[in-house]
């Protein structure tokens, strides 16, 4: 080593004084001496200069993350050479130390070159040594007493490795400092060594926080247990659904919070993962309705614990509800009339809305009860809530209790294996209307009085009830009040359901409106089909009023969308309005001396109302106010001709 130094030294001379390089040089020394003669670095200086405190501790705090993992491994390094006289030193990506290590007698004789915390060891600074030129070229370099551009530096030996990021950028490098007569290649070794597990440190950490971040970012509650079922990790949004903190969570027997699921058998056994099974979280007393994933995670053919993802339902019904389409579209504004008494109506139903009372909306099929529901919804507390409307006449009699109230999984053949909701857990914070109400069936509406009485709901082949917060509106067309002295409904529910009555005027009695509201389908019409604007003819209006409207506003919308799309020119006249309004057939007092079986009446009925509406069962159903079930079993049942009557209308 002695003969080497020597060499070297006499090689540096001959390169400062004459600029002669010598072959004995490694290219990596050469290559520097040349880039520090360029640089005008004075060969016989080499003391590095240093920040403020102010900047240092500015500097340090930058690099904060990457002190924190070197140190540890510095002070192992450190472990491994003490006494020998070698300092451990920790640099960021611009050459500045930022943490020094080592004996307290190199350190001394450090101090007297600067070479401590702060100071900036470049190439460009205090010529070659092994943490300037490291940091330039991005590899290992050992450099040897007169390796070194300045004379200062001749007495000791540097070995230095950069310290990448997990995109390749250096970001510092670690380096050992020492006297050139203990030079040896191992130190480099165990400089390289250490950087590169500073790399992996700081990669794994990197790693785990952006782990932690995404655990505790992501909207669902989360839980991971090991094979014994212990809870080794939860996240925030676990803690906030079952309102335990994240301390008590790991405390907490998983089993007792989960008693629905046996975890062991069904997913640790089995190896089986299981998801959005409705099950209850009990905690303190306490049972959280929730949908609940679990997923097995197995290493070496071995399941080594499960991870549990849960929505609380409500949340779930939420998300359904607007996904089906579980809103209201209309409000107030957009119920069109001049009528005094329909704006009376309107004034009374804000009101109602602004209360929590059941209201119970009456009025001919086609008044527009649907329309008034969605407005006093979106005009109440629970507009951001959802709006699910039920036709009471179209659900079939043996449904009619699961669809409104639900069913536990295996609670008949035929039930979906995880349960259903029902209308009403789904209108859970909003409003529920039931339409038709004076269709459902008896035994039904002694289930409804109890919820209307208790607000609370049990699933068929339910053991819990479910509280719930719902906003009823009913709706019929029927004469409820001669129903209950009928006894086909219940007088209690009919005086629950009718806290707040609102009565909707026939079209007919309100013939200011029949004009106005026809101008606002036609532009509604011209809006969707700009190509060619259509406006009516004077007698078209006039025949428009001078009808009755028995199908009320929902007939004459239909009857404007027929004449629009039959006429092919600008002017919309009486020729394309229906017979029955064209000529004013209006709906006289049966002859009691030609009665007619009713059958052979309902039958006639169906057939004038799919012949009005060109054989469109959808139209003639609304037209007649019932269900496109019913229309279609008494098409089957009279034999109507449903394709003659399309080709007819053609």
């Amino acid at each position: 080593m002695d003969n080497y130094l020597e060499i070297i030294k006499k090689a540096w001379k001959d390169f400062v004084e004459n600029g002669n390089l010598s072959p004995f040089i490694k290219p990596i020394i050469a290559e520097s001496w040349q880039r520090c003669k360029k640089y005008g670095v004075d060969p016989m200086g080499g003391v590095g200069k240093v920040l403020s405190k102010e900047l240092l501790e500015l500097r340090i705090k930058e690099n904060e993350e990457l002190i924190s993992i070197a140190h540890p491994i510095m002070e192992n390094i450190y472990s491994l050479v003490a006494g020998s006289g070698f300092v451990i030193i920790l640099v960021d990506k611009d050459g500045y130390l930022i943490d020094v290590i080592g004996d307290e007698e190199v350190m001394e004789k450090a101090v007297e070159l600067n070479f401590v915390k702060g100071a900036l060891w470049t190439e460009k600074a205090v010529g070659t040594n092994a943490i300037g030129t490291s940091l330039y070229i991005g590899k290992p370099v050992q450099v040897i007493g007169a390796e070194h551009y300045c004379i200062t530096h001749h007495s000791w030996t540097c070995s230095a490795a950069p310290i990448h990021d997990e995109e390749g950028n250096i970001i510092g490098c670690l380096d050992m400092f020492g006297s050139c007569h203990k030079a040896h290649s191992h130190t480099l070794g165990i400089v390289l060594a250490g950087a590169y597990s500073i790399e992996k440190q700081l990669a794994l950490i990197r790693s785990h926080k952006l782990i932690n971040a995404t655990f505790d970012s992501i909207s669902e509650g989360m839980i991971i247990t090991d094979e014994n079922l212990k809870v080794k990790k939860a996240n925030d949004m676990a803690a906030n659904i079952i309102g335990l903190t994240l301390e008590e969570i790991l405390k907490v027997d998983i089993k007792d919070l989960l008693r629905d699921v046996n975890l062991v058998n069904t997913v640790l056994r089995t190896r089986k993962p299981y998801y959005d099974v409705d099950c209850n979280f009990y905690v303190k007393g306490k049972r959280i309705a929730c949908s609940v994933n679990a997923v097995p995670v197995i290493s070496n053919k071995k399941t080594i614990g499960i991870v549990i993802t849960f929505r609380e339902a409500k949340y779930i019904h939420d998300v359904v509800s607007k996904v089906v389409g579980y809103t209201a579209t209309y409000r107030f504004e957009d119920i069109i009339t001049k009528n005094e008494e329909m704006k009376r109506i309107i004034e009374s139903a804000k009101r109602a809305a602004l209360s929590d009372c059941n209201i119970l909306i009456e009025g001919d099929s086609g008044t527009g009860k649907e329309l008034f529901a969605q407005a006093i919804h979106n005009y109440s507390r629970r507009a951001h809530g959802p709006f699910v409307a039920v036709n009471c006449a179209s659900l079939p009699r043996e449904l009619v209790e699961s669809e409104l109230f639900g069913y536990e999984k295996g609670a008949f053949t035929g039930a979906s294996k995880e349960g259903h909701p029902g209308k009403f857990e789904l209108a859970d914070g909003g409003t529920i209307f039931l339409d038709e109400i004076g269709e459902l069936p008896l035994d039904l509406q002694s289930k409804l009085l109890r919820v209307l009485d208790n607000k609370r709901i049990t699933r068929i082949g339910g053991k819990y009830e479910k509280i719930l917060d719902v906003r009823i509106i009913a709706a019929t067309n029927r004469n409820l009040r001669e129903e209950v002295e009928r006894k086909n409904f219940r007088g209690d529910l009919y005086y629950r359901l009718n806290v707040i009555n609102i009565k909707l005027p026939r079209l007919v009695d309100r013939k200011e409106d029949i004009e106005l509201l026809a101008n606002y389908f036609l532009e509604r019409l011209n809006r969707k089909n700009f190509a060619q604007r259509k406006r009516f003819s004077p007698k078209y209006i006039e025949k428009l009023i001078n009808y009755d409207w028995p199908g009320n506003v929902r007939e004459l919308q239909n009857a404007i969308e027929r004449s629009y799309y039959l006429c092919e020119g600008d002017v919309i006249t009486e020729e394309y309005l229906p017979d029955n309004i064209l000529h004013n057939v209006k709906i006289s007092k049966i002859n009691l001396g030609a009665i007619l079986p009713f059958e052979a009446l309902e039958k006639e009925n169906v057939k004038n109302a799919l012949l009005q509406c060109k054989g469109n069962v959808d139209r003639a159903a609304e037209l007649l106010n019932v269900s496109r079930a019913t229309i279609y079993r008494k098409i089957r049942k009279y034999k109507i001709d449903l394709k003659s009557i399309r080709n007819e209308s053609k």
